[in-house]
């Protein structure tokens, strides 16, 4: 089963909510203040949070997600702002890599230039802070991915798509029923 909400940035947000099958537990909608778009500069600014406190699948999430979970998407060529910050007492990164298997067990090479926290690989302690700023492009699906070694394949990274098609950013919630065949 799968559930998805979209969360759209902009001057009008509206939250859109598809259900296929019956909830298998309650999920908090994607935080609207994450997400903020310039449409004169063409800049998508998103607050990516490692290791926020809360979440049922424990400290290696970005934003309270896990596995693919959330999946931020921005025009092609829009420059991105990532606002990174570790919430979490263990050390974590992020890095944009390509959204395909096998997945890494760290990351340091970023699938798109200047896509990268500082030290990947070995991670960002409780509270510090880095900003990655970047150009999304070219179109295609990329994996927002804890560059600490074994992060990553525990479930900590989201997906990023930069979409040719879209004029907007916004943020799609699938949650994935693990009893789902």
């Amino acid at each position: 089963m799968r559930f998805a909400r979209l969360i759209l940035a902009g001057g009008a947000m509206a939250v859109v909510t598809l259900t296929l099958g019956a909830a298998v537990r309650s999920v908090t909608p994607p935080d609207p203040s994450w997400l903020a778009w310039n449409p004169a500069t063409r800049t998508a600014t998103f607050q990516l949070i490692a290791g926020l406190t809360g979440s049922a699948k424990g400290p290696f999430n970005f934003n309270g997600y896990v596995d693919g979970e959330l999946t931020l998407v921005v025009p092609d060529s829009a420059t991105m702002v990532l606002n990174f910050v570790n919430v979490d007492g263990t050390p974590h990164s992020a890095v944009v890599i390509d959204d395909k298997d096998p997945m890494p067990n760290m990351a340091e090479n970023p699938a798109i230039p200047r896509a990268y926290t500082i030290k990947a690989s070995e991670g960002l302690g409780y509270y510090q802070k880095d900003v990655m700023r970047f150009r999304a492009t070219p179109p295609g699906g990329y994996r927002i991915f804890c560059g600490v070694p074994g992060h990553g394949l525990s479930g900590m990274w989201i997906r990023l798509k930069v979409d040719s098609t879209v004029s907007a950013p916004k943020m799609v919630e699938t949650i994935h029923d693990p009893r789902a065949k």
